[in-house]
């Protein structure tokens, strides 16, 4: 008995040591597919901002900067900082990555669109994720969304975005402390009527000062209160404009592709030798 739990005691630090299984994935830069020549300084900056984002997590390995533009170099691979769709599949397994991830940068109603591919190196399976924003003033929130859909993608943990605010203005806690001002000042009117009403009827002589003083302090009171209860409303409307604005909004979504990457054109010559003729066969399958 004492041998099996010493047995036991000996594997279960063993156990507890084995690393978390890490999914490994590259970043390419991303192309400009606008007209504007300054979003071209946004292909590798994108590029950058996503890796650090994904390597925060701790399920998923980043492959490094440098290997990739060794790889793509040595093989001839890329074109002008981007690596063709049909040479994605390739570039994942010369590094060993499970998924690679490419994109492109574009405009949609005068918005910034930013699309990116995860692609699944051993099936071509694509899913698109894309983000919206203002305009490349938004760029790291915009990035921010962008990982954490990816991350939910890749792991399953956290939860997938649709929307991502920008500022945080918490128009809510305004109208809460307007109605908290209202309530009060509600309560100073009515106990200014009251004291008023007992001021009038009463006929002796102490407490009708008495009553004259509460009247004259629930009086100032509520009107100060009034004033508090018009600018917290002013307030919570301007806060509730500002968080509602397009542009304190980042828009997300997704489609899944289910298909392959492009591959390319295979041929295959055959010759066929019979006993009546001679026949040559020149096929291409694409």
């Amino acid at each position: 008995m004492k041998i099996c739990l010493i047995s036991v005691l000996s594997i279960a630090p063993l156990l507890k040591a084995q690393p978390e299984a890490e999914v490994t994935l590259v970043v390419l830069d991303f192309k400009n597919n606008t007209s504007r020549i300054r979003y071209g300084r946004l292909q590798r900056t994108i590029a950058e901002l996503l890796k650090t984002e994904l390597s925060r997590h701790p399920e998923i390995a980043v492959v490094e900067r440098t290997k990739i533009d060794a790889i793509l170099s040595e093989y001839a691979l890329m074109q002008a900082g981007i690596v063709e769709q049909n040479q994605v599949q390739e570039v994942g397994k010369l590094v060993g990555a499970a998924y690679i991830i490419t994109g492109e940068i574009n405009l949609t109603s005068g918005k910034l669109r930013i699309d990116s591919h995860l692609i699944k190196v051993a099936t071509g399976q694509i899913l698109g994720e894309k983000v919206v924003g203002d305009n490349e003033d938004k760029i790291e929130p915009m990035i921010k969304l962008l990982a954490n859909n990816l991350i939910f993608e890749l792991t399953g943990s956290g939860e997938r975005r649709q929307l991502q605010k920008i500022k945080q203005y918490h128009p809510g806690w305004a109208l809460a402390v307007t109605g908290a001002m209202a309530v009060t000042t509600i309560i100073l009117d009515s106990n200014y009527k009251a004291n008023y009403d007992r001021y009038h009827g009463e006929t002796q002589l102490d407490r009708f000062d008495d009553y004259y003083h509460r009247a004259n302090q629930s009086y100032k009171l509520r009107n100060a209160f009034i004033s508090l209860t018009g600018a917290a409303a002013i307030t919570s409307f301007v806060l509730w404009r500002l968080d509602r604005n397009s542009g304190n909004e980042i828009l997300a979504s997704y489609q899944d592709y289910h298909r392959r990457t492009l591959r390319a054109p295979i041929t295959a010559i055959g010759v066929d030798i019979d006993e009546s003729f001679f026949r040559l066969s020149l096929n291409f399958h694409f």
